[in-house]
C-alpha cells in the first residue's frame, strides 16, 4: 500500500487507487499520514474533524474508532496501529511521498555540500517532483491544513531554493527564469524567489530586467507592508547595478546565448485572461509538472494534455490562465480555437479547424490542400521544430481532434467534456480532471468577485453558498455576479434562493446570454447523448441515496446488468457522473438537481415505476445480506423478488457486512425516501432488514431516526407487530448510544404493543432487550426476571432461539453474581441448542458464558479451549467488541494455568481493542500488565508484544 500526501490525498493498491470514502475518513487518514511514524491523540483527531472540536468528545472517540476500523478494513489491519490515547500510521519513505520527500531532500542537501552538483540537481528535482499540487488538496479541514500543511509548503520553498542555487551554479540562469516568474507570482513576499530571479536575469544578458524585478519588488513592499527589501537582496541590486563580477555566471560555464530564429508570423491566439482567477492550485501544478515533463528530451512524439471535467468546472478558464502564465516557454507563439463540441452551435469539423490553423500560421489560402489527411500533414510540417502552444478548446470527441494534433515539438492542451480516452490511448495524451473544488478555493473565488471583507463578514452564509453551488466555479461566478448587483443585501439572504432545490438551478442563471444560464450549459452536455443514457441520467435524479451502485442503477431502468453499465460508462464518459470506485456512481448537487428535473419532464408512471424497482433492489439485495449474518427477530417474507433485479450474491458473513457498509447511507435514504412518498411498506421494511448489520456497526443518531420512521410507517400501515418491532430496534439503538433511560422507555412501549395484540413472541424478545438494559443500569434482579419472563414464552411457544438467548443471557447474569454452577447448566443447554439452529454467532456467545463459567469453577484449562473456539467465531463475525472481551478472559484462563507469556499477549491484544472502543476495561488490563511481570510495563494499547 502506498500514500500520497503531496497534493490530493490518494492510497494505492498494486497501482491501483483504492477509494477512501467521504471527507471524514480522508481527514482522519491524512493527519495520521502528516505525523508519519508519531502518536496522534484522539483529541487531535477531533480537532481537525470537528472545526471549533466537536460537540459530544465521548461520541467522537467513538466515531473515530469507526473511522479507523473503516480505514483498517480498506487499506489493511497494519497500516495504522493504536497507541496510548491516539493512533499511529506505520508508514516509510517506500509507502509514503513525504517521507520520501524528505529523503531525497537530504540526499540533494549532502550532494550539494560535497559538490556533486549534478547528483544534487537530479534529486532535487526528483523530490520536487513528488509534489502534485497543495498538500491534501481534496481534504476539507481549516486546522488540518493550517497545523500540518503549511509547514509541509515551507519545507517545499526551501528545497525549491536549494535546487535554483544548484542549477544557477551550473548555469542554467536562462532556463530558471519561467520557474522564477511563476514562484514570484504565487509567494510575492518571498525574497529570496526574487534575489534568484535577478540574478538569473543578469546572468541571461537581461540586466534591466532584473533591476525591474528588484523595483516591483520594493514597490509592493513598501505599499503593502511599509518595509523595504532586505540587506541581501539590496546587496545583489547593488551588485547588479556595477555590473559586479560576483553576480555573474560561473567562469566553468560561461557559453553565448542560444539564438532562436523563427519564420512566418508568431500567432498569439490566447484569449484574456479571466480578471480574478482564483483557486485550481492542485490542477496548475500538475499542469506545470507535466509541462516540465513535456520539455524532457526523454519524451518523444507529440505533447498532449487532456484538461477535462464537467460542465461548469472551469476548464477553459484554467487553460487560459495557464497558458497565459506558461507563454514565455512558447516563443513562436500560441494558437487558440474553440471547437463547439458542446454548446448551441454545430461541432466545427476537422476539416475547417485546420483551415483556420494553418491561416494563422501564414498560410496562404491558396496554399491550403482541400483533403483533410493533406491539412493535417501540412499542419504537423508547420509545427516540427518550433516551439508553439495549441489551446484546442470544448472538443466534443477524439474524432474531433485526432487530425489536429501536433507531430513533434510544441504541446497542445485540449479542454473537454468527454474524457476523450481515444486520445490517450492513441497519443498517451495525459490527463488533468478538474472536479468540485475545494472549499478554500471556493470562498478564494468568491472573495475575488465580491471583495474579501463582504466574504469574511458572513462565514457561515459564504460556506453555505460554496455547497450550495457545489464548489463548481461557474455556479459560484453566477451567484457572486448577482451578489455584486445588490451590494447591501446581506449574503445570508440571497443564498435562501440555493435552498430550494427546485428554484435552485433558476436562480443560477444571469439571464444574460446561454453560457452564464447554469442549466442551459448542462443542457448542451444532455443534449449530446443517446435516448437510452439520456433516460438513465433522468432516472439516477430520482435515486434516494448519495452514491448508486451498477446493480441499483439497472433497477431504476428496469434493464440488464450489462447493458447498464455501457449507459453508466457513456455518462462517466461525459462527466455527467463520477466514479471513484469500479461499479459505483455519484455526481454533484447541481446535476443531481438538473437530472432531477429532467425526470419530471417524462411520466409520473415512469418515475414511480423506477423508483419502485429500486426500493425492491434494495429491500431483495439486504436480504440477500441479511441471509449470512445471525437473525434478528421473527423472519418475515421481503415477498417473492421482481424479475429482473440483478441482486448481489455473498460468500460469507465478511462480504454482507462489507456491502452493509457501502450500502447503509442509500438503505437509509432509500427508507426516509418512502416515508416521505406515503410508502409505508419500504419505509418499515428496510429498517428491519438494517437489524441484522447493527451488532456489525457503531450506531448513531441516524439509526435512531431511521427506526423512528419505521415506527411512524409501520403505525401507519396498521402492522401493529411490526411497530413494536421497530420500537424495539428503536430502543436497542438507544441502548448501545448509552441512553439507557430512553432505551427502557422504547422498550416499555414495545412491550405494550406485544400484550396488546397478544404476540408472545415479540413480547419474548422485548423482554431478552430490556433484561439487558436493566443489567447495565445495575437492576440485576429486574434484569433476571426479565430473562425469565422471556425464558417461560420461549418454551411455551417452543421458540428455540429466544430460549436459548434468554438461557444464555441468565447464565451471563449467573456469573456476575458468583452462581457459576448454575451459569455452566445454563450456558450448555443455550450452547447445545444455537449448534443444533447452527447458529455461528451466537454459538460464540455461549461458548463465551461457557468459558466464564470454567474459569469461575476454578478450571482455567476447559475456560481457555472454549474461549479460544469463541475467539474464532468473534472474528469470522468481525466483533470487535467481543472479540476483546474473549481475548481479555482468555488471558485470565492462561495466567491460572500459569502461562504468564501467553496470557500477557491475550491482555495486550485485548486492550488494543478496548482502547480503540474508548472503554474503561483497558486501563485495569494495563494495570494488569503492568503487574505480571519482567515484560511490562508497556505504553498503554501499544502492540510492541504482539511483534
Amino acid at each position: 500500500m502506498r500514500f500520497r500526501v503531496l497534493g490530493p490525498l490518494t492510497a494505492l493498491s498494486d497501482g491501483r487507487e483504492v477509494p477512501l470514502g467521504g471527507n471524514k475518513l480522508r481527514v482522519a487518514l491524512a493527519g495520521l499520514l502528516l505525523r508519519p511514524g508519531e502518536t496522534v491523540p484522539v483529541s487531535r483527531l477531533a480537532a481537525w474533524l470537528w472545526e471549533g472540536g466537536p460537540e459530544d468528545p465521548d461520541r467522537a472517540k467513538a466515531t473515530i474508532h469507526t473511522y479507523v476500523n473503516r480505514l483498517r478494513h480498506q487499506l489493511g489491519r497494519d497500516v495504522i496501529r493504536t497507541v496510548q490515547d491516539g493512533y499511529r500510521a506505520e508508514v516509510d519513505a517506500g509507502s509514503l511521498d513525504l517521507l520520501r520527500f524528505r529523503e531525497l531532500a537530504g540526499s540533494g542537501r549532502r550532494a550539494s555540500a560535497a559538490g556533486d552538483l549534478g547528483t544534487a540537481s537530479r534529486v532535487l528535482s526528483e523530490a520536487i517532483a513528488l509534489w502534485r499540487g497543495p498538500v491534501l488538496s481534496n481534504v476539507d479541514s481549516a486546522s488540518l491544513l493550517r497545523d500540518e500543511a503549511e509547514p509541509l509548503t515551507e519545507e517545499l520553498l526551501r528545497v525549491q531554493e536549494q535546487w535554483l542555487d544548484v542549477g544557477l551554479q551550473t548555469g542554467l540562469h536562462a532556463e530558471l527564469v519561467v520557474t522564477l516568474r511563476e514562484l514570484t507570482r504565487a509567494h510575492p513576499l518571498r525574497e529570496p524567489f526574487w534575489e534568484r530571479l535577478m540574478l538569473s536575469l543578469h546572468r541571461s544578458g537581461r540586466h534591466a530586467e532584473a533591476l525591474q524585478a528588484y523595483h516591483a519588488l520594493s514597490t509592493m513592499l513598501a505599499e503593502e507592508l511599509g518595509i523595504d527589501p532586505g540587506p541581501s537582496l539590496r546587496a545583489t541590486y547593488q551588485a547588479i547595478l556595477t555590473d559586479d563580477p560576483s553576480v555573474g555566471p560561473p567562469e566553468a560555464v560561461r557559453a553565448d546565448p542560444r539564438e532562436e530564429a523563427s519564420s512566418g508570423p508568431v500567432p498569439r491566439q490566447l484569449r484574456p485572461d479571466m480578471p480574478g482567477f482564483a483557486g485550481r492550485r492542485g490542477e496548475l501544478a500538475e499542469l506545470d509538472l507535466l509541462l516540465d515533463d513535456s520539455s524532457s528530451p526523454a519524451r518523444s512524439g507529440p505533447k498532449i494534455v487532456s484538461l477535462q471535467g464537467t460542465a461548469g468546472s472551469g476548464k477553459t478558464a484554467l487553460a487560459i490562465h495557464w497558458a497565459h502564465r506558461i507563454r514565455d516557454r512558447f516563443p513562436d507563439g500560441q494558437l487558440y480555437l474553440d471547437l463547439h463540441g458542446y454548446g448551441p452551435e454545430p461541432p466545427l469539423d476537422p476539416a475547417a479547424a485546420l483551415e483556420t490553423l494553418l491561416r494563422a500560421l501564414g498560410t496562404p489560402a491558396g496554399r491550403i490542400p482541400a483533403g483533410l489527411e493533406e491539412r493535417s500533414a501540412l499542419f504537423r510540417t508547420l509545427l516540427a521544430g518550433r516551439r508553439i502552444l495549441v489551446l484546442l478548446d470544448n472538443a466534443g470527441s477524439s474524432e474531433q481532434i485526432r487530425p489536429l494534433m501536433p507531430g513533434s515539438g510544441g504541446m497542445a492542451v485540449v479542454t473537454s467534456r468527454n474524457q476523450l480516452r481515444g486520445l490517450v490511448v492513441e497519443y498517451g495524451a495525459r490527463r488533468v480532471v478538474l472536479d468540485q473544488m475545494p472549499s478554500g478555493e471556493a470562498v478564494e473565488l468568491l472573495a475575488e468577485v465580491l471583495g474579501r471583507d463582504r466574504v469574511a463578514s458572513a462565514p457561515e452564509a459564504v460556506a453555505e453558498i460554496v455547497e450550495r453551488c457545489a464548489r463548481l466555479p461557474l455556479a459560484l461566478r453566477i451567484f457572486a455576479e448577482r451578489a455584486a448587483r445588490f451590494p447591501g443585501v446581506p449574503l445570508g439572504r440571497l443564498v435562501a434562493d440555493l435552498r430550494d432545490e427546485r428554484t435552485r438551478l433558476t436562480a443560477l442563471d444571469t439571464g444574460d446570454g446561454d453560457h452564464t444560464d447554469l442549466r442551459m450549459v448542462f443542457s448542451w452536455t444532455y443534449g449530446a447523448l443517446d435516448p437510452d443514457s439520456a433516460r438513465l441520467f433522468r432516472l439516477l435524479g430520482l435515486h434516494p441515496g448519495p452514491e448508486v451502485s451498477t446493480g441499483a442503477a439497472a433497477a431504476l431502468t428496469g434493464g440488464d446488468l450489462a447493458g447498464v453499465t455501457r449507459l453508466l460508462d457513456r455518462l462517466t464518459a461525459d462527466h455527467l457522473l463520477r466514479s471513484r470506485f469500479p461499479g459505483r456512481y455519484d455526481f454533484h448537487d447541481l446535476l443531481r438537481s438538473y437530472a432531477a428535473e429532467r425526470a419530471h419532464e417524462g411520466g409520473r408512471e415512469d418515475r414511480d415505476a423506477a423508483l419502485g424497482r429500486v426500493m425492491d433492489w434494495y429491500l431483495h439485495a439486504a436480504r440477500n445480506a441479511a441471509e449470512h449474518l445471525p437473525p434478528v427477530g421473527r423472519a418475515f417474507s421481503a415477498g417473492p423478488v421482481p424479475d429482473g433485479l440483478a441482486l448481489p450474491e455473498f460468500d460469507g458473513p465478511e462480504e454482507a457486512v462489507g456491502w452493509y457498509e457501502e450500502e447503509l447511507p442509500n438503505l437509509m435514504a432509500a427508507a426516509h425516501y418512502a416515508a416521505s412518498r406515503g410508502w409505508h411498506g419500504p419505509a418499515w421494511r428496510i429498517p428491519r432488514m438494517l437489524a441484522s448489520f447493527f451488532d456489525f456497526h457503531v450506531p448513531g443518531t441516524a439509526w435512531a431516526a431511521v427506526y423512528r420512521t419505521a415506527v411512524e410507517a409501520s403505525r401507519a400501515a396498521g402492522e401493529p407487530y411490526e411497530e413494536g418491532s421497530a420500537l424495539n430496534h428503536l430502543g436497542w439503538v438507544n441502548a448501545r448510544l448509552g441512553r439507557l433511560g430512553e432505551a427502557v422507555g422504547h422498550y416499555d412501549e414495545a412491550l405494550a404493543v406485544a400484550r396488546r395484540i397478544g404476540d408472545r413472541d415479540l413480547e419474548g424478545d422485548v423482554l431478552v432487550n430490556l433484561g439487558a438494559a436493566y443489567f447495565r443500569l445495575g437492576r440485576l434482579e429486574e434484569s433476571t426476571g426479565c430473562y425469565g419472563q422471556a425464558l417461560a414464552i420461549a418454551r411455551d411457544s417452543g421458540d428455540r432461539h429466544l430460549e436459548a438467548e434468554a438461557l444464555n443471557d441468565v447464565a451471563h447474569n449467573d456469573n456476575e453474581l458468583g452462581r457459576h454452577a448454575e451459569a455452566l447448566a445454563g450456558a450448555h443447554t443455550a450452547l447445545g441448542i444455537y449448534t443444533g439452529l447452527d447458529d455461528r454467532y451466537r454459538r460464540g456467545e455461549a461458548l463465551r458464558a461457557l468459558g466464564a463459567a470454567h474459569a469461575g469453577l476454578g478450571r482455567p484449562g476447559e475456560a481457555a479451549g472454549l474461549f479460544l473456539d469463541a475467539l474464532e467465531l468473534m472474528r469470522e463475525f468481525e466483533d470487535r467488541r467481543g472479540e476483546a472481551d474473549v481475548l481479555s478472559r482468555l488471558g485470565d484462563a492462561l495466567h491460572g494455568s500459569g502461562d504468564l507469556g501467553g496470557a500477557q499477549e491475550r491482555w495486550r491484544e485485548a486492550a488494543e481493542i478496548l482502547t480503540e472502543l474508548d472503554d474503561e476495561r483497558a486501563d485495569a488490563l494495563r494495570r494488569r500488565l503492568a503487574e505480571t511481570g519482567p515484560r511490562s510495563p508497556v505504553p498503554a494499547g501499544t502492540e510492541e508484544g504482539r511483534r
